[in-house]
């Protein structure tokens, strides 16, 4: 096979392969979630929660559309681990007054009166570009921020058959020629192959766990992977 008959050889197999891996990808999620009988305890959210006080302010509406904007909490599995998130949420997103700032996109999506509850300011990012947040200045009575103790109270469903799929043909987007053609189609800046290499085995472990169950367990979904 000519050298430019192999390379378009390859480039029609990788674009097989992600097409069906997108197809395995939708099958697996709507396979749904289970509802467990019995939370398991899971962790625990640092979270910021609106007070009663809130009934005080005349700009309630406004208060309450900013605060489902940004996001509330922030999980960890001790609560160490929660406030060390929290904290690194504080220097990337710049959280102001122990509350969180807004982006560009998500202010656009405000009412007039919660727009003005805003002030902008510009910081740079981690690739030192220039990038425009809002602060949100909701008053301090308003809100008060707690540690929730967090559960897993629903379960993935999962497809023996299709996980198996998926990480054969990901096994084949690792080979020689490859790799290099399928981080050519999506321009990845950050397309690692140690990281692919790594979702690989997480899979062959969840794989190895599938194994030490019956097929009338499987059959009947009673085993699947948990959610938080």
């Amino acid at each position: 096979m000519k050298p430019q008959n192999l390379k378009s050889f390859r480039l029609k197999e990788v674009r097989r392969i992600l097409k069906r891996q997108y197809e395995i990808y939708k099958e697996l999620r709507n396979l749904g979630y289970r509802k467990l009988e019995r939370p398991i305890r899971h962790g625990w959210f640092k979270e910021i929660v609106i007070t009663q006080n809130i009934e005080r302010y005349k700009n309630r509406v406004a208060i309450e559309e900013l605060f489902n904007q940004v996001e509330r909490a922030y999980w960890g599995r001790t609560k160490e681990l929660a406030e060390r998130k929290w904290i690194n949420r504080v220097s990337k997103y710049l959280i102001y007054k122990d509350f969180p700032t807004i982006s560009k996109k998500q202010f656009n999506k405000l009412s007039e009166p919660a727009k003005a509850m805003c002030t902008s300011f510009y910081y740079r990012n981690e690739a030192k570009k220039l990038k425009l947040r809002f602060y949100v200045r909701i008053p301090k009575g308003a809100y008060r921020i707690k540690f929730t103790r967090a559960y897993v109270t629903h379960s993935k469903r999962i497809d023996p058959d299709l996980l198996s799929e998926d990480s054969f043909l990901e096994s084949k987007l690792l080979r020689s020629g490859y790799y290099e053609i399928t981080r050519k189609i999506y321009n990845w800046k950050y397309y690692d192959k140690t990281e692919l290499k790594r979702t690989r085995r997480k899979v062959k472990s969840q794989m190895k766990r599938i194994k030490h169950y019956s097929i009338e367990k499987l059959i009947k979904e009673e085993i699947s992977w948990e959610r938080s």
